[in-house]
C-alpha cells in the first residue's frame, strides 16, 4: 500500500508540475507569474555556459547567434527593436526549441508596448530553433539591445 501511495504521489507531482508550466505562457514579463517562473528556473537548471562545456567564447558565440536572428526577424516583418534594452530569460528545450522567454525592459530602454514585444518573441520562437543542443533542458539569462553591434572576434 506504502508503495503504490509514493507512485501516486509522484505522479499526482509531476502531473502538477506540467500543468504549472503550461500554464505559464510562452513569453512573460519577468515579475509576472512569480511562482512559475521559480519553478521554470529549477526545471531549466542547466546553462546555456554548460552546455558549451563551460567555454565563454562558444556561449556567447551561440548567443549572439540568436540576438543576431532576432534582430533579422524583426527586420524581415518590420517591427522595430532599434533602442530596445531588455534582459532576457531564455528556456530552451534539450532539441534547441525555445520553450519560454521571459523579459523586462531595461530602464534606459527605448518606451515599447509590452503586449507587441510580448507578440513579437512569441512570433520569433514559433519560428527559430538555437543550434546547439543538450540532454537536458537548459536556460540563458542576461541582456540584449538593439541594434546588436557586438561582433565575435577570432585571431
Amino acid at each position: 500500500m506504502r508503495t503504490f501511495v509514493s507512485a501516486f504521489v509522484m505522479v499526482l507531482l509531476f502531473g502538477l508540475q506540467a500543468v504549472a508550466q503550461e500554464a505559464m505562457p510562452k513569453v512573460f514579463l519577468m515579475g509576472d507569474n512569480e511562482k512559475e517562473y521559480e519553478q521554470l528556473t529549477q526545471d531549466y537548471a542547466q546553462s546555456l555556459l554548460e552546455v558549451c562545456n563551460n567555454d565563454m567564447e562558444a556561449a556567447f558565440g551561440q548567443w549572439l547567434e540568436m540576438v543576431k536572428e532576432m534582430e533579422l526577424y524583426a527586420q524581415k516583418i518590420k517591427f522595430d527593436l532599434k533602442g530596445v534594452k531588455l534582459r532576457l530569460h531564455v528556456f530552451f528545450s534539450p532539441d534547441g526549441k525555445i520553450d519560454h522567454i521571459g523579459y523586462l525592459l531595461r530602464g534606459d530602454s527605448r518606451n515599447i508596448n509590452t503586449a507587441e514585444m510580448s507578440a513579437f518573441l512569441s512570433s520569433f520562437i514559433n519560428r527559430y530553433k538555437f543550434t546547439k543542443t543538450s540532454d537536458k533542458k537548459f536556460s540563458h539569462y542576461t541582456g540584449a539591445t538593439f541594434p546588436t553591434f557586438v561582433e565575435k572576434f577570432s585571431e
